[in-house]
């Protein structure tokens, strides 16, 4: 049985190798670690998140683009763009169907925890505004 805290995990750890490969021009670089995997964690959830992302990426910076009013998806802060990125992925392609509210309270939890003082308000705005758009 998967539970929250288990996609919460998933989610925090597709987070962190989502962000490590933002300094990666090669993503075979970025490879699950096995010894570091929280038993609980849904595994399977996590490598979906990830190889969807990076198979993703330009269609999804060009689905934010629209919402990112200030400035271009690439030029946002890395934390940032790493967190819109898995949200949109899981808001546009999770099979199993989620409602866009906990996608969106989950990647603001995401960003209070990884990113700056603002990054939470910044994701809330964008998510927002890209899924009242559907």
């Amino acid at each position: 049985m998967r539970t929250k805290k288990n996609r919460r995990e998933a989610r925090q750890y597709a987070f962190q190798l989502l962000f490590a490969n933002e300094f990666h021009s090669d993503q075979v670089d970025v490879q699950f670690p096995e010894g570091d995997v929280p038993k609980d964690m849904d595994t399977e959830y996590a490598k979906s998140i990830v190889q969807g992302v990076l198979a993703n990426q330009n269609t999804l910076d060009q689905q934010l683009q629209p919402f990112c009013k200030s400035r271009k998806v690439e030029h946002l802060d890395k934390v940032d763009r790493t967190i819109l990125r898995l949200a949109l992925w899981e808001m546009t392609n999770d099979r199993e169907s989620l409602e866009p509210s906990i996608t969106i309270n989950e990647a603001i939890q995401l960003a209070k925890v990884f990113g700056s003082d603002a990054s939470y308000k910044l994701v809330n705005a964008i998510l927002d505004a890209y899924n009242k758009s559907k």
